[in-house]
């Protein structure tokens, strides 16, 4: 749930905006004979056979580091709407490091990398460290972005920004945030029409849907998945969507299926303020380093100071100008990995310093966080918007956020106006096409979970894996989001890949302690 990442390419979280455009050079698929079939819960064979059928054309994938690693990328065309398959089509773009130990591949694995809206093309690059070369040669590793975004007919609101803004600390800043969120809302109707239909199809259960034809198309009869952040909602929902189709299952900083979309935010300013605690603390012990206080509580002074000061008057960063809206969202987007105290503090002491009024020069972290939005972030925030909206109903009364903030204002200062105020949900022109998947499913699947993540809370894993009664749950003690590529650890990998080399889960629940030397810093 993180505004923007700057640490990894490796992980998008729900409010980041990692993904690049399309390139043209991709050849479209054409038809060829399959034996193979991908039906959703209502529609048979025949109504999905032009799609199935489809032969990818393989090529270069335009991109350096996947072309590099000997990766090939292809497009297929999927239905914009699977309740009517020869209306409208949308382009799929995917790639594919094939398996180089054919005699003991296991098969394919999808990802995704979170956001939602992440692009997913190069996320298979960062299975090796993790995996281990031997390993990550027995799969064809398949990276789709998923529709909507990337390669996979990106859409593009023309947003003037991330829609993930704090509400402040009064009325003139909870009316501010709810004018943002209508603005971006009319930024879509503009490009897509009042009612926008055309973005009512760009949800968690089509991207499934898509899964699922690629799945067919790539002749396999399974597919193994990896996702970190919403990508473990998407491939939850695959499971339940099409039981049966999945082989290992790996499911990284994980949401509860229950709490998506409005609730799962709502346990984010629980964990976020958890986190700044923790890093308080910290910086606390290095007051003579910082400067920020010498306890806890006035470390946290500092910071809250900050985010009231940028209410009252926007700080100016160099070139830039950060307000009361934007700075929770760049606090929080500093603070997600506990081995990184020190590179959040050099950021808020830039901002502490901007705060008093100091001429400052802003980091490569804020430099990114407050320069003005390209067209990748464009795309990812139009995606976010339409799925979030597309999925899952939100409450459409202003007064009942503006209830929330106000309750959350004592124990979560900082957080609670970011991840409580007004939802663009709440304006949206229309209603999901169908219920969000909210249950859970019988898969054997592999749930990993940071004790201190700060986006997807550690009751979100719990949650999940509550609703997999077939699932294992991996504990690392940590305070992290994005465990299996993002943050070493031996403990994780040989219990995650001695999964994924056999197929058998662990025979009970782990629990993981850091490894020697992997600290703050």
């Amino acid at each position: 749930m993180n505004p923007r990442i700057t640490r990894t390419a490796a992980i998008t979280t729900l409010a980041a905006a990692l993904a690049f455009t399309g390139s043209p050079t991709l050849a479209q698929a054409t038809a060829a004979p399959s034996v193979n079939h991908a039906t959703t819960e209502a529609e048979g064979p025949d109504s999905l056979r032009p799609f199935v059928e489809q032969r990818p054309h393989w090529t270069a994938c335009d991109h350096k580091e996947l072309d590099a690693a000997g990766a090939r990328c292809a497009t297929i065309r999927v239905p914009l709407d699977y309740r009517n398959p020869q209306g409208a089509t949308l382009t799929l773009g995917f790639s594919r490091i094939k398996a180089t130990d054919t005699a003991h591949r296991i098969g394919v694995m999808m990802h995704n990398s979170g956001g939602p809206g992440g692009n997913t093309l190069d996320m298979p690059l960062y299975d090796a460290p993790a995996m281990g070369r031997r390993l990550a040669a027995r799969f064809d590793l398949i990276g789709m972005d998923p529709r909507g975004v990337g390669r996979s007919s990106p859409l593009r609101c023309g947003t003037s920004g991330h829609w993930l803004r704090s509400a402040g600390y009064d009325d003139t800043g909870f009316r501010a945030q709810a004018r943002y969120e209508a603005d971006l809302v009319k930024s879509c109707r503009r490009v897509y029409g009042k009612g926008m239909s055309y973005l009512r199809h760009f949800t968690t259960r089509n991207t499934a849907r898509d899964m699922d034809v690629l799945r067919a198309v790539l002749g396999e009869r399974k597919t193994s998945y990896f996702g970190i952040s919403y990508g473990t909602y998407l491939g939850a929902a695959y499971a339940a969507m099409f039981p049966g189709r999945t082989d290992r299952l790996l499911l990284d900083s994980a949401i509860d299926p229950a709490r998506w979309n409005v609730r799962a935010f709502r346990d984010a300013a629980v964990a976020n303020e958890a986190f700044l605690d923790t890093w308080a603390a910290w910086a606390a012990r290095r007051h003579s380093v910082y400067g920020f206080g010498d306890t806890p509580a006035k470390v946290r002074a500092t910071v809250e100071g900050i985010a009231r000061q940028a209410a009252r008057t926007p700080l100016r960063v160099g070139p830039y100008t950060a307000d009361g809206q934007q700075v929770p969202a760049v606090l929080a987007d500093v603070m997600a990995d506990d081995r990184e105290f020190a590179r959040a503090a050099k950021n808020i002491r830039v901002l502490h310093d901007a705060a008093r009024g100091r001429t400052v020069e802003p980091t490569e972290e804020l430099r990114a966080a407050l320069g003005l939005p390209d067209d990748t972030s464009d795309i990812q925030n139009s995606l976010q918007l339409a799925l979030l909206c597309g999925d899952r109903a939100a409450p459409r009364d202003l007064s009942w956020y503006r209830r929330n903030v106000e309750r959350g204002r004592a124990t979560m200062p900082v957080y609670g106006p970011l991840f409580n105020g007004v939802h663009p949900c709440a304006l949206w022109p229309n209603t999901p096409l169908e219920p969000p998947v909210t249950g859970g499913n019988d898969a054997p699947g592999l749930i990993v979970q940071a004790t201190g993540d700060p986006r997807t809370s550690y009751g979100n894993g719990q949650g999940l894996h509550r609703k997999m009664p077939n699932s294992r749950l991996i504990t690392l003690r940590a305070q992290v989001h994005g465990v299996y590529t993002v943050y070493p650890n031996r403990c994780v990998y040989r219990q995650v890949n001695d999964y994924l080399r056999t197929g058998e889960l662990p025979a009970r629940n782990t629990v993981c302690d850091k490894d020697p030397g992997n600290d703050t810093r």
